[in-house]
This record gives structure tokens, C-alpha cells and sequence, in this order.
């Protein structure tokens, strides 16, 4: 893919704004915070020709959150049986007002064009994202597509995934579901599971195994999830001090004693590590390749990016 020669099988990064697209409580960019802790940011995305059904502002995301809230909880309570002997949950951006922070944000792209794109053209979106301003260190970007999408729910590596509204161009959303595609998707975005894990294969934890029910299985039925770590030896409540343990990630709350920071430990190298354990280890060989997306050769990323010292592990 080469920037600049634009195509219907290459389809342009970037956002526009569309008159039609200006109505009250609705925001284009992300809101004041009301504190500098680290948070999931949710933006909600149309192509550039899709027909706004307002999930946004007229409570469809908002009830997704809550319903994905209820899961996640329920689950990490089941999973956490070391020092956080509770249920945690994600860190949302939210509002002065207590109300969710989510961004509208239309791509620059039509859906013809992401149909007869390749599939590593799905990139586009997180490219798109970061160029529209959505790149604090300090934040993941939860992108809630309402369209139809040829892709399945995805995490394009730190700090963006996402999850559609209709994935694999016919399959409805089912909200039962989308609390494990949420934190399913928000664990790779993280950098999980790492490759120091045990069972560690291409970014889950084990090629197969539908009989475990475990949420990071690469193959399982999403409906019959009912596990974190099972065996709490591999990504989540684990003794292991050189793999990160997921349930201490910063972004969850309430948050462990010995908290790291995902940015730190996928993007920087450890001189530059304020929060997380130096003593974590075999973080990054990944398979294709680098699981900070700040790193993409196919990126502009922001200015801060290269004089923070990021890393730059382009395959």
C-alpha cells in the first residue's frame, strides 16, 4: 500500500464533517477530562455515504456499554483470585456530566470502496482515527462501527480496536456478546496476551480450544464464554512476575498495587517505563509482527510519537 495513490482498493485515511451530521449532544472531538487517569474512549463511526442512526446521542452505545459493563464485571470477579479478590472493570472517558464520552467521527470513505478493498485495507480505520486527533498516550480508542462490515471485530494493536454493529457483512451484533468482544478485542489492543504467556500462540492462548470456554481462545464460541485464564497460569491472575498480568493493567479499575502501563510495555523501551515492572520480559516478538500501531510503517503518527522515543519495530 503506498500513501498517496488512493483507489477503491485503497481507500483514503481521514474523517470529513457533513452539515447533516451537526445535531445537539453530539461531539466530534474528545471532551475535557475530568481527570488525567487513563481511559477507554468510545468513538462512533459512519462511512462517508452511511445513513446516521445516532447511536451516539440518542443512548444505543451508551446501552451496549452497560450491558458490556455487566459481563465484564461478572466475569473478572469469577477470574480474580489473587490480590484483586474483586470484580474490575474498564476505565471509560466520561464527561463532566457522568455521561459517556464518545466521539462522532464519518471516514473519508465510502462503504463501495472498503468492499472492494483488501482485507488488510481494515488498517484504514485506525489510520483514519489517529489522523483525526485521537491519539493520547494516556487512552484506548474503542471504535463502534455502525455499518455494515466485511471484517470481524479486530484490534489493529495499540491503542485502537473494533467492534461493528454488523461484522462479516450479515452478522448482527448480538449484545449478549459484546461484552466479550469488548474486552476479547481491548486485551489485544493492550498488547495481550504477550508472548511470554505459556500457551501463547499469535497473540491468544492456544490455536484451538473451544472446550475451555476461554476468552482468549483463538476459536470459540462467543456465546459460551465463561472463562478468564482458567487455570490463572497465562495472561490473567498469574504468579509470572516477567509476563504482565492483564487484570493489572492500568485501564482497569479499581486497579492493582502493581499496575503497568500497556503503552509502556508495546510501545517504549523500558528506560523510558514509569509504571510498569522492568522485569517483564519477551514482550514483543509477535507474530506477523509489532503490536503498537504508533509504529506502522503506513502511518503519520503524531509529532509526540518520535520524541517520546517510541519504538520502532516495522517488519
Amino acid at each position: 500500500m503506498i500513501l498517496g495513490s488512493y483507489s477503491y482498493a485503497n481507500p483514503p485515511p481521514g474523517s470529513i464533517i457533513l452539515p447533516k451530521d451537526k445535531k445537539e449532544g453530539r461531539y466530534f472531538e474528545d471532551q475535557p477530562d475530568v481527570n488525567n487517569d487513563f481511559q477507554f474512549h468510545i468513538i462512533y463511526s459512519l462511512y462517508k455515504d452511511s445513513k446516521d442512526k445516532e447511536g451516539d446521542i440518542n443512548g444505543a452505545v451508551e446501552q451496549l456499554i452497560e450491558i458490556a459493563d455487566q459481563w465484564i464485571a461478572k466475569t473478572t470477579a469469577k477470574a480474580n483470585k489473587k490480590s484483586l479478590n474483586v470484580a474490575q472493570n474498564i476505565k471509560w472517558d466520561r464527561r463532566k456530566d457522568g455521561k459517556l464520552d464518545i466521539s462522532f467521527l464519518r471516514f473519508n470513505f465510502t462503504a463501495k470502496q472498503m468492499e472492494k478493498c483488501k482485507w488488510s485495507c481494515g488498517n484504514v480505520f485506525g489510520k483514519s482515527i489517529i489522523k483525526s486527533g485521537f491519539d493520547n498516550p494516556k487512552k484506548m480508542y474503542l471504535n463502534i462501527g455502525d455499518f455494515k462490515s466485511k471484517l470481524w471485530h479486530y484490534s489493529g494493536g495499540f491503542p485502537v480496536f473494533h467492534v461493528f454493529t454488523t461484522y462479516n457483512k450479515s452478522i448482527k451484533l448480538n449484545k449478549k456478546e459484546v461484552g466479550y468482544f469488548i474486552l476479547h478485542e481491548g486485551l489485544h489492543a493492550m498488547g495481550g496476551i504477550y508472548p511470554c504467556s505459556p500457551n501463547f500462540v499469535r497473540g491468544h492462548n492456544t490455536e484451538n480450544n473451544q472446550s475451555s470456554g476461554d476468552l482468549m481462545a483463538s476459536q470459540v464460541d462467543s456465546e459460551k464464554i465463561t472463562n478468564l485464564d482458567p487455570k490463572n497460569d497465562d495472561y490473567w491472575a498469574h504468579d509470572n512476575e516477567t509476563c504482565p498480568d492483564m487484570q493489572d493493567s492500568v485501564y482497569f479499575t479499581p486497579t492493582s498495587d502493581t499496575p503497568f502501563d500497556p503503552f509502556e510495555v508495546t510501545c517504549l523501551p523500558k528506560d523510558k517505563w514509569k509504571i510498569s515492572n522492568k522485569k517483564f520480559e519477551n514482550l514483543n516478538k509477535r507474530e506477523p509482527g509489532d503490536q503498537c500501531y504508533y509504529t506502522r510503517r503506513d502511518l503519520s503518527g503524531p509529532s509526540w510519537v518520535k520524541e517520546l522515543g517510541v519504538i520502532n519495530r516495522n517488519r
